[in-house]
């Protein structure tokens, strides 16, 4: 019985090893997608609570309709964007994802609080809720995004 047991923790080991993968040093175009979609809902998210206070109220509600109405597709963006840090980062992905998310949310909740930025969030919900998730995508290509900057994307 113990022999059948340490067999097949033998036989498991190399699958684990395996499923995490070799890191690429690079991510590749899905995993960008993946991250850009993560870092434009973080900031979203932290501009819509900031405004909902003085300049536009409802935003935080509205941010977390968007947020409910497109939880898988949020969650398979989380899920790949994981399986990169995991892959690239091994040894310590959980420190290296935490400081990039909290360097964002620093960010965000640094900008100044204006009738036009929060005008500018007004405009992005809007457009969100009219055009739904592949809206949301696109808008994550390019506004406030540095992933290319950060990451290497495989050739």
């Amino acid at each position: 019985m113990f022999r059948a047991a340490i067999i097949l923790a033998i036989a498991l080991s190399p699958a684990v090893a395996w499923a995490a993968g070799k890191p690429k040093n690079c991510f590749s175009t899905t995993e960008i997608r993946a991250e850009q979609e993560v870092r434009q809902g973080i900031f979203l998210r932290e501009a819509a609570n900031r405004c909902n206070e003085r300049l536009l109220p409802g935003a935080r509600d509205r941010w977390q309709k968007i947020e409910g109405a497109n939880g898988a597709k949020f969650r398979s963006s989380v899920d790949k964007r994981l399986k990169a840090w995991e892959r690239e980062f091994p040894d310590d992905w959980k420190y290296k994802i935490n400081y990039a998310d909290g360097r964002l949310v620093t960010f965000a909740r640094n900008i100044p609080l204006t009738e036009g930025f929060c005008e500018n969030i007004d405009e992005l919900l809007q457009t969100i809720e009219k055009r739904g998730f592949a809206a949301f995508t696109k808008l994550s290509k390019t506004v406030r995004n540095q992933v290319t900057d950060d990451y290497k994307v495989c050739q």
